[in-house]
């Protein structure tokens, strides 16, 4: 069975694994191809690149759908699992290794370039816990090593400046400092990322629906066991949207239980019911905050003098505009 986050090889391309459905074929995004200037090297010598999204669209054309590659099972040549490859990396890597010795997690993987031999000279650690009480117990063991100084706080304006955040940097900091998925150990950055286990099915929609338009939701969380899942998913008390859902690293983890949160971005039905999908296009500004955070870190002005100034020329869009109709 291939799963979020294994790697795929087709030919001499690399692709990663998104979401849990594969039944029409492999969802992925191709990340690494071949390339006689690539500052990545096999164990056999080739020289490949890592790919931007907007690069990979140039490869495999009749494969994309929804920004997205669906790969027919029958063309893939390799599996990349990262849990079951783990013992592999460590022995060819010492920085993986001394990663998975800190967590010692009973399921847990390692994905990205280390994990099909294509890391770069800054490249970090992509470490996955398999399971919620896994990832759980991986947060708690990332909190304790950093009170204890075992690991270092991880780097968050290299972060920021990565992702391209749109948010204001103390507003993006307050919400990744609790977050507790990402630290430095002996000056190497990881994440911990979190995979299901095979027995957990969560109701989250993972499907495209049909899109109705740009929107700004303010709401309470009612749930967040899924927060850090994928897509992330934010059950809210609201009358008319189910759940916030993002497919972008930035706003996993972003809100917990009993908060306020306000997001901006596209509403869209599926199966009947209204999701706020939020990071589907970065010039978009959408976004997503705890603003109960933002209170309590006194940035609540800092947030609103962005909106301001993002949004000066055009308001955003309320429910109310989109005319929904729920049951």
């Amino acid at each position: 069975m291939i799963r979020f986050r294994d790697f795929v090889r087709v030919e001499d391309c690399y692709f990663s694994v998104v979401g849990y459905r594969h039944d029409d074929g492999v969802r992925c995004l191709l990340r690494y191809v071949p390339c006689r200037d690539g500052d990545r090297i096999d164990s056999k010598g080739r020289r490949y690149r890592k790919l931007s999204h907007r690069e990979a669209l140039n490869y495999f054309k009749e494969f994309q759908r929804d920004g997205i590659f669906i790969i027919p099972h029958s063309m893939i040549d390799e599996i990349y699992r990262p849990d079951e490859r783990l013992k592999d990396v460590c022995e060819r890597d010492g920085d993986v290794r001394r990663v998975a010795e800190f967590f010692k997690l009973r399921r847990m993987g390692v994905t990205g370039s280390r994990l099909i031999g294509l890391k770069g000279k800054d490249s970090d650690i992509d470490f996955v816990a398999y399971g919620r009480y896994n990832f759980e117990l991986g947060r708690k063991k990332i909190k304790k090593g950093i009170e204890t100084g075992t690991l270092e706080k991880p780097n968050l304006k290299f972060v920021y400046r990565r992702r391209k955040v749109n948010l204001p940097f103390e507003v993006f900091k307050v919400h990744e400092e609790r977050k507790l998925n990402k630290a430095v150990l002996n000056g190497v950055s990881f994440d911990l990322l979190y995979v299901r286990d095979y027995n957990e099915k969560p109701p989250i929609p993972e499907g495209k629906g049909k899109k109705i338009g740009h929107a700004i939701v303010t709401a309470e969380v009612k749930d967040d066991r899924f927060v850090f899942d994928y897509p992330a998913c934010y059950f809210v008390d609201h009358p008319e949207i189910e759940a916030i859902l993002s497919f972008t690293h930035t706003f996993v983890g972003q809100a917990f239980n009993g908060e306020v949160v306000e997001a901006y971005g596209v509403v869209e039905e599926i199966d009947g019911k209204y999701y706020l999908i939020v990071g589907t296009l970065r010039e978009c500004n959408e976004y997503m905050v705890s603003k109960t955070l933002l209170d309590l870190s006194n940035l609540e002005y800092e947030f609103e003098r962005w909106k301001a100034k993002t949004f000066k020329c055009s308001s955003k869009p309320s429910l109310k505009d989109l005319k929904l109709e729920v049951d």
